[in-house]
């Protein structure tokens, strides 16, 4: 490894053009300079082919390219295309409406040259929105496949940077449309845990009804839905590779809670009470009598606390 190597920045974006400058700008302004930024549009009309023009004649470390006709729509199918592209020793996803910190590849790097690490993590925080940062109160030692699988510590993709020796066999699920990140991470931490936590605030993160947490908080029962098929697909992808009870107790819970709290209003997958029972046993009995008198009474409150308390003791 050398002490600069090269970074690739991956950025998938979609009709941000009035925004995305903003992003490029805090790229430019990284105090670390041996970089490459990877800009991947994946549909858009909004005059971004124009934008990035510009950016790639200032500096040609910006690249900017359209995902293949033959990639399905979406984020994930730009992201894996950048990562296909990009000639980094270490790679970086970030969202096209954020912001970087001026000393954010710089502080990472410093990380991996003093630690054996495969990659190392940093915070996030809102800076037009109100932030809760409880779920950065972890330590080096707590990281762990178990630990964020469960909830137990939590990041995002923009908060860390990865080895691509590491990464070469894993890509982002392309028919995914919620919990993308999630699984990237999962399947990660299933390869390696070697990381370093940067106890800072090195992205800031835009808040608007346009971006995807935005457009969840504004429609409950859309949130609920996608939460669910959020788990439910991590669950179906990577069980037999994780092949923990607490993992599958959790993934299965969080499903029956959204499905819970939608008023039985979301549709339930094929093989889905098939897990259920494999996984819980005979304690699914109390998850289906919460299930029944949610639809019958409007209530599940109580058989649904009894199944939480059996399969937890």
């Amino acid at each position: 490894m050398t002490k600069s190597p090269l970074v690739s920045i991956i950025i998938p974006t979609y009709n941000r053009a009035h925004l995305i400058s903003e992003t490029l700008d805090s790229v430019l302004a990284q105090t670390y300079q041996n970089w490459e930024c990877i800009v991947v549009d994946d549909g858009s009309t909004d005059g971004t082919d124009q934008l990035m023009a510009s950016y790639c004649a200032k500096d040609s470390r910006f690249h900017y390219h359209h995902r293949p006709d033959d990639r399905l729509p979406g984020g994930n199918a730009a992201r894996n295309y950048g990562f296909e592209v990009s000639k980094g020793e270490y790679v970086q996803w970030f969202d096209s409406d954020d912001l970087m910190v001026s000393n954010r590849i710089n502080s990472y790097i410093e990380a991996f040259n003093k630690n054996n690490v495969d990659f190392v993590i940093s915070k996030s925080k809102f800076f037009n929105y109100r932030n809760d940062n409880k779920s950065y109160s972890f330590k080096n030692s707590e990281i762990s496949f178990l630990s964020f699988s469960i909830g137990n510590v939590s990041w995002i993709t923009n908060d860390f940077i990865v080895s691509k020796r590491v990464v070469k066999k894993i890509k982002f699920n392309e028919s995914l449309k919620a919990g993308q990140e999630y699984n990237f991470i999962c399947k990660l931490l299933l390869i390696s845990e070697k990381s370093f936590f940067i106890n800072e605030f090195l992205t800031l993160r835009r808040y608007h009804n346009e971006s995807i947490q935005g457009e969840r908080n504004l429609n409950k029962f859309h949130n609920l839905n996608m939460r669910f098929y959020a788990y439910w697909s991590n669950y179906l992808d990577i069980k037999d590779l994780a092949k923990m009870s607490c993992f599958d107790k959790f993934a299965l819970q969080t499903c029956s809670s959204a499905f819970l709290m939608s008023k039985n209003k979301i549709k339930l997958p094929r093989h889905f009470y098939t897990e259920i029972v494999k996984v819980f046993g005979y304690n699914s009995f109390f998850l289906f009598l919460a299930i029944i008198s949610n639809k019958f009474f409007n209530k599940y409150h109580k058989p649904y606390l009894i199944f939480k308390k059996r399969v937890h003791d």
